[in-house]
């Protein structure tokens, strides 16, 4: 019997944590996005065939940990975020993000009518918003 295949680490954010950490204290880094307490494990990857990463550091500083959950040199950032890669999955990110607000606002206009037309002008602007930083992300951000 094989096990089943790990799933794709959620999208959290387009850009790393700084955080502060102490040397010899053991930190698990959250390598599935699920946990509600970025960018460390609270324990919601469970099932998911993904598993936290346990680290180290050796000196008591401000170190960056990958938000985009991309990076090739986990828990700490690459820089992936700023590449093709990662740009894809931030796309994907804003793009489902939009797809919810969207069904949230259409929700909204059949319960309130009356506000239909300032939910219509909310989704325009928010898709035109996804565009331009689509756009903005592949411009000027790709090393």
């Amino acid at each position: 019997m094989s096990a089943a295949p790990a799933a794709e680490p959620k999208f959290v954010q387009a850009s790393p944590f700084g955080v502060d950490l102490v040397p010899g204290k053991d930190y698990f880094y959250c390598a599935c996005g699920l946990s509600k307490n970025q960018p460390f494990c609270d324990g919601s990857h469970k099932g998911t065939g993904i598993s936290p990463i346990k680290f180290k550091v050796d000196e008591a500083k401000k170190y960056w940990l990958c938000g985009c959950k991309q990076t090739g040199a986990a828990p700490f950032c690459d820089g992936t975020h700023n590449k093709e890669k990662g740009l894809k999955k931030y796309n994907e990110f804003l793009l489902k993000k939009n797809g919810e607000l969207q069904a949230q606002l259409a929700d909204a206009a059949k319960a309130k009518p009356s506000r239909a037309i300032v939910n219509e002008f909310s989704i325009v602007g928010l898709s035109l918003g996804v565009v331009v930083g689509a756009f903005i992300a592949s411009k000027y951000f790709r090393n």
